[in-house]
């Protein structure tokens, strides 16, 4: 706080603000509900988003005892920021990363289930090995890409309704490596097989009261190292036991890999999530509950049984007759393409195209129909119609008033995605260089290892850019530059800047980049201030890497 003689050496750091139960932070769309822990200049807690209404964990970063802001928050942040390239299930997806002038916050999802204190206080042997083969996962790709996990402490772990255990509050100190990871990886496996920690606390710990405790301190032998899991648990097999031991050591296993092999062959492979549809909204295990909720046992059943319509709570209504009229076209549409295709091939079965035997491949053949379709149609649009000298100065008036060529001012530019999307909405500081009307500027994706969109290995569904618009308009005309080719993309309206999904945006065009550019004319204009160009396809850069480049978006009217 400083020197009460006002003789001083210098300013002191100022003291982070103290966070309690019910406290809001980030402007008031973050409510604290259970102090789950912390370290020296770090703080976890569950929160409610208050905006979105479900559950996240909070990693509040600040400066060290003694630094001046924001001292070593920058590189905690930073280096957690760029653990969001690791994809695994042992890591909890970072949601936002919210800077400040002192720290800043990190916001993950919440994991459902319970807390590696909670889990060790009834240690399960049998499950405690496979528990942790998605850390090491974790740990592996952090170490693949040069990175360290940063598991110090027992306060920053999970484990989900099914029994796995994740990182759940991200925030990689000063000097972690990945030495320090396998020696928590030991750590965590020790804890489950016998419910104690085995390595010292981090600094600073003290200062946090987890709601759920901490596990007890593993036991000591005469020679002031860690006892076996099998004189300190009850039924570890003495092959879990010497896992454990091993990677606690942190020289007898020096890769996350090996550990990760280790734990594959002790339980006869890779242990992942589950893919189960579940809402984005609060959980019912731990922490306080909400009036209803299903708690215990129950708690994953009851996922299942409550409809789900975007607020936790809410239960679901009928769609308004403009929602139920797009969906009765969008069938349509899907429908008499499909009997179009049905026809085709039946009339290429039965030699219907010439009547002649063919070798060639039937979805070649397909190819062939629809670019010369396309064609066909090109033709049409671009053939001169013939001179009425008397019509001609009056369709030219026409067509220059039909021209949409009055540019639309944007106020900001911003990235998107839906609340239920892996990761993150990705660059948005640099998303308002795509409406500054200078293409030495850009906006880019993160690159991916599978194309995003709707196959089972997209890792998201898409890419949003949100613009918001000086004011209520018609965009009758939207214009992409982009050097990557293919790259695809709808645009939609909406009514706020901040939709949670896509049914609440409607979809006004489609557009593909080709040459460097795409245009999007919009027949029938909706007036919003609100505009999203919904990626669903990105570039290709190279083997098993995906990304896209916008440098500029023409809005007019």
């Amino acid at each position: 706080m400083g020197d009460q003689t006002g003789t001083g050496a210098g300013p002191a750091s100022p003291t982070p603000p103290r966070l309690t139960v019910g406290g809001l932070v980030s402007g008031g769309r973050y409510e604290l509900l259970e102090s789950c822990g912390g370290v020296a200049g770090q703080a976890f807690w569950k929160a409610r988003d208050r905006r979105l209404g479900r559950f996240v964990a909070l990693t509040f970063v600040d400066p060290l005892p003694g630094e001046q802001p924001p001292g070593s928050a920058s590189g905690v942040l930073d280096r957690t920021v760029a653990l969001t390239s690791v994809y695994s299930d042992g890591l909890a997806r970072v949601l936002d990363v919210i800077r400040g002038r002192a720290g800043g916050i990190v916001v993950t999802e919440w994991i459902p289930g319970r807390s590696l204190a909670a889990a060790a206080a009834e240690p399960d042997p049998d499950s405690a090995v496979g528990a942790v083969w998605g850390l090491s996962d974790a740990a592996t790709r952090a170490e693949e890409a040069g990175l360290a996990l940063g598991l110090d402490s027992p306060d920053r772990v999970r484990l989900t309704e099914d029994g796995r255990a994740v990182l759940s509050f991200p925030g990689v100190r000063e000097g972690a490596d990945v030495r320090a990871d396998v020696q928590g990886l030991g750590a965590v496996l020790y804890a489950l097989l016998t419910g104690a920690w085995p390595l010292s606390l981090p600094d600073g710990s003290d200062r946090h009261d987890p709601a759920d405790g901490r596990p007890g301190e593993a036991p000591r032998g005469d020679d002031d190292e860690v006892l076996d899991p099998t004189v300190v648990g009850s039924g570890v097999s003495p092959e879990s036991a010497v896992l454990a031991m091993r990677t606690l050591d942190g020289s007898s296993v020096s890769s996350a890999a090996t550990v990760r092999s280790m734990v594959a062959d002790r339980v006869g492979g890779p242990v992942r999530a589950a893919r189960v549809t579940r809402p984005v909204g609060p959980d019912t295990a731990g922490g306080p509950s909400a009036a209803g909720a299903v708690e215990g046992p129950a708690a994953g059943a009851a996922y299942a049984a409550v409809p789900y319509s975007g607020t936790y709570g809410a239960s679901y209504s009928e769609p308004d007759p403009e929602t139920q009229k797009r969906r009765w076209q969008i069938m349509a549409g899907t429908s008499a393409a499909a009997v179009v295709v049905i026809v085709l091939v039946l009339t290429w079965l039965l030699g219907g195209f010439g009547g002649t035997s063919n070798d060639t491949p039937l979805s070649q053949q397909l190819d062939a129909i629809e670019r010369a379709a396309q064609a066909s149609r090109a033709s049409q649009t671009t053939e001169p119609a013939p001179e009425d000298p008397a019509g001609t100065d009056a369709d030219a008036e026409e067509n220059e008033q039909d021209t949409p060529d009055i540019p639309v001012e944007v106020s900001t530019v911003t990235t998107w995605q839906p609340a239920s999307s892996a990761g993150t909405a990705e660059n948005s500081a640099s998303a308002p260089n795509v409406a500054d009307g200078d293409r030495s500027t850009s906006w880019s994706s993160d690159t991916y290892r599978a194309q995003i969109g709707d196959a089972p290995s997209a890792y998201k569904p898409g890419i949003g850019l949100m613009f918001t618009l000086d004011d209520e308009q018609e965009v009758r005309r939207v214009v992409l530059h982009s050097e990557d080719d293919d790259v695809r993309f709808e645009v939609r309206s909406a009514s706020t800047a901040t939709p949670t999904s896509l049914d609440e945006t409607t979809r006004l065009g489609t557009g593909t980049v080709r040459g460097g550019e795409a245009t999007v004319t919009i027949d029938e204009p909706e007036e919003s201030q609100y505009l999203l160009v919904w990626i669903t396809r990105l570039g290709t850069s190279g083997a098993e890497a995906y990304d896209a480049e916008i440098t500029e978006v023409e809005l007019a009217r």
